[in-house]
């Protein structure tokens, strides 16, 4: 019975463990809108174009990250995305640091992936009204 009880034990350990992956791959789906803001000058702009949020939400869905440390005591951001869906409910929301490092809830996340970056110029024109 003792051996019964350690064994279950042992398993439940592994099998939490397992579950608490320090990697981050994101799975958005069906936006209807995004709003991205600046966080230098606060410029805000919903992009409703189809060919525009499926190019963004790929650029992040394409990418996996590794989480690093909290981001609670930082301040500063480049921008900020939040994806809505057809009844404007909020799907997902994260805070681009860098074309390798975003901060989403409230840790910093580094992209694993060395061929693959954030378009932060795609993001930067679409404020300034390029696109």
């Amino acid at each position: 019975m003792k051996k019964r009880i350690t064994f279950a034990a042992v398993l439940v350990c592994i099998f939490g463990l397992a579950g608490c992956s320090s990697e981050k791959a994101f799975g958005i789906a069906n936006a209807s809108k995004i709003e991205l803001c600046s966080g230098s000058d606060g410029t805000t702009v919903e992009i409703t174009n189809e060919e525009d949020i499926q190019y963004i939400t790929d650029n992040i869905n394409d990418l996996k990250f590794s989480r690093g440390k909290s981001s609670k005591d930082h301040s500063g951001w480049s921008y900020r995305l939040k994806w809505y869906d057809s009844e404007n409910n909020l799907i997902e929301e994260l805070i681009v640091m860098s074309e390798y490092q975003i901060d989403y809830k409230d840790y910093f996340y580094t992209s694993i992936d060395t061929d693959h970056e954030i378009d932060i110029s795609f993001l930067e024109d679409t404020l300034k009204g390029v696109l």
